[in-house]
């Protein structure tokens, strides 16, 4: 595959960059093509080269997002200590740490009724991760929990912690918050599922 032009992606960047700003005082299908353009300094016609319409856009940097966040706070540990057998775990300074940079986008997906296929997305790859997780234990205990149980929980546990985070102004410093969300979620579910060092404050 060849090189991407530098040009497209300075683009894109600015787009992304003026669709997380326009997210502090606008909803999803608040948005229209000439707030988008006029924040990122393009040109409309520069627009439709990227993308087909708003709606196609929007898809595209809720799902690249989505992607660029668990790229970021997802890393892979051998198991037990083999390395030919790694399993995910979150990192929760790296979740802190990515929210802390783009808050409007996961008070979006928490809160607005237009991002509920985002949050769907979110909390299905998250299901991915914790079945990977398990994937060299035994998985039958997170097999038999409801998947909307677990999902639900975990989803708006960690993005309602992060949003009240945000909102209150970030008084807490990313590795506080991510100690103690690591302590709230070793219940004693997480415990029978075998998920109590799946979300871990930080890697050594």
């Amino acid at each position: 595959m060849g090189k991407i032009d530098p040009r497209v992606v300075k683009t894109r960047k600015k787009l992304r960059q003026a669709f997380l700003d326009l997210l502090k005082t606008r909803q999803l299908m608040e948005m229209n093509i000439k707030d988008l353009t006029n924040q990122a300094g393009v040109t409309r016609g520069t627009f439709y080269l990227h993308y087909r319409d708003k709606d196609t856009f929007v898809e595209t940097i809720m799902e690249e997002i989505i992607e660029d966040f668990y790229d970021h706070v997802v890393e892979y540990v051998p198991f037990e200590g083999n390395e030919d057998k790694k399993i995910p775990k979150i990192v929760l300074d790296r979740v802190f740490d990515y929210i802390g940079e783009s808050p409007e986008f996961f008070v979006t997906l928490l809160k607005e009724n237009d991002a509920e296929e985002y949050r769907l997305l979110f909390s299905d790859k998250m299901y991915d991760y914790i079945l990977e997780h398990v994937s060299y234990g035994n998985s039958i205990p997170v097999r038999k929990t409801p998947k909307e149980l677990l999902n639900n929980f975990l989803v708006y546990a960690l993005l309602g912690i992060a949003d009240a985070w945000v909102v209150e102004g970030k008084i807490y410093a990313n590795h506080y918050m991510a100690t103690n969300v690591s302590k709230l979620f070793k219940s004693e579910l997480f415990i029978e599922i075998g998920l109590e060092e799946f979300f871990v404050a930080k890697m050594d």
